[in-house]
């Protein structure tokens, strides 16, 4: 570890542990933080507080608070201060881990839980970028009746357009050509699987679990005509981190819709015939409302970018222009790894780099960064992340 110069520094290689079990929506982490600072006139209390001021300030701000002053924390961790964050951020819990004297500079351990609220998060993050695939009818039999049994491949498509047209959160890059249903044993290596292939970080899984057609009860006093046909159609889509197979959140909707076509009459699942029906319109309908509940499920989730390439001292990472990135974003550089516990329970780790980048050059799928500062970027290697704080 370098030693500290006369100036107060902090090592800005940080450790969050994003727990599993944890639901994404609420954006709650914890984070392990280590800060350093020079011990002053042999102040060892004003150093460890520098310290670890600045190692909270920072691990606030990377979870998405925006903090107006640093000056206070609880359980006396930083004695009479307290923090003031503005739009929301909240410490739920805050413990010294250690600290280490050395002959002039402190360093400590701190880890936080911190709770980052929906409404700061909108302008701080980019465009996410999400794949999806076919999806599949579960009971593909009932697909037979109207001769619809690859319908599951047109939806996709209907959705991946209503996507993107009314999207403000996310764009849906890529539509794989085949089906992949979360009922799969391999459904987890399947999804990092597409994510790395495509290069993209959330991965949408839809199924189509019902598309079965029945008959109404028949009434008494019409026994000479055939009882109307209706369809039933339900659709499950299954959001998915494409880093870690870790589900972030499930919609499902459903419709029983009366069936306009004979009971073996063949329509085809593109045709406006069928779109234009009762049914084709409730399947509209579930496809819109669906489009949006995934986007707001996408709003407040991170945007982690990948380092496609290291030159020297610029990076190229794999989000640009279309994603909302701009020449002089500031990014933070992170290492992504997972780690199993004592337990068994699988914990997502996230080592950040001490120095931060700017964009200096924005294309539209790309971007290149430099650093904020003269210290070279050292160990920065491909698949190596950044994100917006």
């Amino acid at each position: 570890m370098p030693k500290p110069g006369d100036m107060l520094t902090t090592l800005l290689t940080w450790v969050f542990l994003v727990l599993i079990s944890m639901p994404i929506p609420t954006n709650a982490a914890w984070f392990e933080a280590t800060g350093q600072a020079v011990i002053n006139n042999g102040n060892k209390a004003l150093a460890k507080k520098q310290a670890t001021h600045e190692a909270v300030k920072q691990a606030l701000m990377f979870a998405g608070a925006s903090i107006t002053s640093v000056q206070a924390m609880s359980n006396g961790l930083l004695e009479n201060d307290r923090f003031e964050i503005r739009s929301g951020g909240e410490v739920n819990d805050l413990t010294l881990i250690s600290e280490t004297y050395h002959d002039d500079y402190v360093t400590v351990v701190i880890r936080a839980d911190i709770f980052a609220q929906r409404t700061q998060c909108d302008a701080a993050q980019y465009k996410k970028r999400l794949v999806s695939t076919w999806f599949p009818i579960r009971d593909r039999q009932q697909g037979i009746t109207g001769g619809l049994t690859g319908f599951g491949q047109t939806v996709s498509e209907r959705f991946e357009q209503q996507f993107n047209q009314t999207s403000r959160f996310a764009r849906m890059t890529q539509r794989q050509p085949y089906y992949l249903s979360p009922q799969s044993p391999d459904i987890e290596s399947d999804i990092i699987t597409l994510a790395r292939q495509t290069d993209n970080q959330y991965v949408l899984i839809g199924e189509i679990t019902e598309f079965s057609v029945e008959r109404s009860s028949r009434n008494a006093l019409l026994f000479w005509q055939d009882a109307p046909l209706s369809r039933n159609f339900r659709l499950e889509l299954s959001l998915y981190d494409g880093n870690n197979a870790n589900l972030l959140k499930q919609e499902r909707l459903a419709t029983n819709t009366p069936w306009e076509f004979e009971l073996h009459q063949q329509v085809s699942p593109s045709s406006q015939l069928l779109w234009q029906s009762q049914f084709g319109q409730a399947v509209t309908a579930i496809i819109t409302e669906q489009a949006s509940l995934i986007d707001e499920a996408l709003d407040c989730l991170p945007t982690y970018a990948r380092v496609l390439q290291v030159n020297s001292e610029q990076l190229t990472v794999n989000i640009g222009k279309q994603d909302g990135v701009q020449i002089g974003d500031e990014l933070t550089l992170f290492k992504h790894t997972q780690f199993v516990d004592a337990i068994g329970n699988l914990h997502q780790q996230l080592r950040l780099h001490p120095n931060q980048v700017k964009v200096m050059q924005v294309y539209n799928e790309t971007a290149v960064l430099m650093s904020t500062s003269s210290v070279p970027l050292a160990n920065i290697q491909p698949n190596d992340f950044v994100a917006r704080q």
